[in-house]
């Protein structure tokens, strides 16, 4: 199953509908939120996405009891823990969000925060960061697609 993960898109739906434009191309059936979309009218663009979503808040999602009210179950605080494709999945805003005993259980993390793509490893999990959506902080805005199969990923640098 390909899997979208996006984070950090900071209230910029034109960026958002960039990568969820990529996501459909791709045939991507799930997406993963890591937070900081900041606000309702952001999370009722995600919803353009014709899949699967799970989504935590981040640091900026100040209007939480919006985004529920959009979003319903599946979005929740961190750490977010679920199945999805026969693997395990632990979902924060930030990598300090998680304890280490959950690290040591997923088979995939899924964080934002730093703004920053990146794929680690921690005890067995897949630490995977896509970076930031919205581009204002390191100037690219990047989101990256999760192969369940074979835990492959690929950092997208959206158009």
């Amino acid at each position: 199953m390909k899997i979208a993960l996006i984070s950090d898109t900071h209230d910029h739906t034109d960026r958002l509908a960039a990568a969820l434009e990529v996501f459909a191309d791709r045939r991507a059936e799930a997406l993963i939120h890591a937070g900081d979309m900041v606000a309702p009218f952001t999370a009722r663009a995600l919803l353009a996405f014709d899949g699967l979503i799970r989504a935590t808040f981040g640091n900026c999602d100040g209007e939480r009891v919006g985004l529920s009210n959009i979003l319903k179950k599946s979005i929740a605080a961190p750490p977010v823990t679920f199945e999805l494709a026969g693997r395990s999945f632990v979902l924060a805003h930030d990598i300090s969000q998680i304890p280490e005993a959950l690290l040591g259980s997923a088979d995939v993390a899924v964080v934002g925060h730093t703004h920053s793509p990146s794929r680690t490893q921690n005890n067995g999990t897949l630490i995977i960061n896509p970076g930031e959506c919205c581009g204002r902080v390191t100037g690219q805005s990047t989101v990256a697609l999760l192969d369940s199969d074979d835990l492959s990923v690929e950092v997208i640098n959206l158009p």
